[in-house]
């Protein structure tokens, strides 16, 4: 069996674990980071730190890697949609645009007769009042947090 090189984007506790799960199979990591002090660098074969929107990191860090995922959301698409020209992203860039927004991944889920819990879209105060019956709650942005 050949050697497999994942590239993983982002470098937190939960790229962390994978590179560590990762070598226990034998298996090569690199992580592409914005974060310079990124805790997976610690446990990866490579570390490649930049933008995400850097093209030059972006080309040396498809050049080592044979596949790729990403440890959270918030990678910009146009960054895993370039990658996924060249090498297969895990998973795909167009699933990322779906859970990058929640209102989108819950619309989503939705559709598919996935049940979650109940959920609205507020915008400004006045949004809230009529939903009295979803409070308690917790108030979250859609994007970024």
């Amino acid at each position: 069996m050949s050697e497999i090189n994942l590239g993983i984007i982002g470098g937190g506790q939960l790229g962390s674990m994978l590179t560590v799960a990762a070598k226990k199979l034998g298996i090569k990591t690199f992580i592409f980071c914005d974060d310079a002090d990124a805790p997976a660098q610690n446990f990866c074969n490579e570390f490649i730190h930049g933008s995400y929107n850097d093209k030059k990191k972006i080309t040396e860090f498809v050049n080592k890697v044979d596949i790729i995922t990403y440890e959270f959301e918030n990678i910009p698409y146009e960054t895993l949609h370039e990658l996924n020209k060249f090498k297969p992203v895990l998973p795909k860039p167009s699933v990322n645009r779906i859970i990058q927004h929640r209102l989108a991944e819950k619309d989503f889920v939705n559709k598919l007769n996935i049940r979650t819990t109940r959920y609205a879209s507020i915008e400004n105060k006045a949004d809230i009042l009529p939903l009295e019956d979803l409070l308690p709650g917790i108030l979250k942005t859609t994007t970024m947090g």
